[in-house]
């Protein structure tokens, strides 16, 4: 009959203390995984949402509405359920994206009263060309027996209009980030990074800047949050446990259907000039 070999009295305290180093990096490491994951996911459905939006916006003569919904459609496997109090029976993935409209960002920190004016939209559509300086001039080129209501989309004899034909849709999805303990390393990671290249915009150099009170994370998170009003946004409701990051797609296609220009069609409600 074979011995057990005798074991020291230190082995087993050695291998609880690898352990306890071992387990807790290995956690995060799965975690961090999970998270990027998920991030990966978000990025190609917001990539799609770009394409769905754009094909929704060129045979629907631009109409701003009918694009968001279907940028809201093609990101519905990344949203997570709505909050409590939202209808409760969604029949159609229109219905469902009207919900997720409805309850955004903002208003689940809103139940605190430091965090009440925080409004932040899950998916935004923009429609950088044609241009929304360009929309005045560029309905009135036909004169006026069209009264500046629409543009041939096949028309090839007027090169602005040729141009303005080339529907180009930007979206923007914050996108919420839900795996504990990742999210706010990810999100104050992005942050640090937006505070960083403003810095190095401005010519400034970083080590010279010097830390008030706090944590070098929330220094970052303050900084970063100094880039622009979304940015602030992020940051209050960061403070909120929400953690977003913007995620940025854009995709151009050529219209089948004639730009209209009205209150309620058209890209006049959602063009911009950046």
């Amino acid at each position: 009959m074979k011995k057990s070999l005798p074991t020291h009295p230190g082995e087993s305290g050695q291998a609880l203390v690898e352990s306890a180093l071992v387990i807790p990096v290995m956690v995060f490491l799965i975690l961090g995984i999970l998270q990027l994951g998920t991030l990966h996911h978000a990025r190609l459905m917001t990539e799609y949402a770009a394409y769905r939006a754009a094909r929704s916006g060129i045979v629907n003569h631009g109409d701003c509405e009918l694009m968001k919904k279907a940028a809201y459609a093609a990101v519905l496997p990344t949203l997570g359920p709505p909050n409590s109090g939202g209808p409760g029976r969604v029949e159609t993935l229109i219905k469902v994206a009207i919900v997720h409209d409805a309850y955004t960002l903002g208003s689940q920190a809103a139940q605190n009263q430091r965090f009440k004016q925080v409004d932040l939209e899950r998916v935004r559509v923009e429609v950088t060309n044609p241009r929304r300086s360009q929309l005045p001039t560029l309905f009135s080129s036909y004169g006026s027996h069209m009264q500046g209501r629409e543009l041939d989309y096949d028309d090839i004899r007027n090169p602005q209009v040729i141009e303005a034909n080339l529907l180009t849709v930007r979206i923007t999805y914050f996108y919420e980030m839900r795996i504990p303990f990742a999210n706010w390393q990810l999100h104050a990671f992005y942050m640090g990074r937006e505070a960083l290249n403003g810095l190095a915009m401005r010519g400034v150099n970083f080590t010279t800047q010097k830390v008030n009170g706090g944590s070098l994370t929330d220094h970052l998170e303050d900084a970063g949050a100094g880039q622009s009003d979304d940015h602030q946004k992020i940051r209050t409701l960061a403070n909120s446990n929400v953690f977003a990051i913007p995620i940025v797609a854009t995709y151009s296609m050529r219209m089948q259907s004639n730009l209209l220009n009205s209150g309620t069609r058209g890209p006049n409600a959602c063009a911009v000039d950046g």
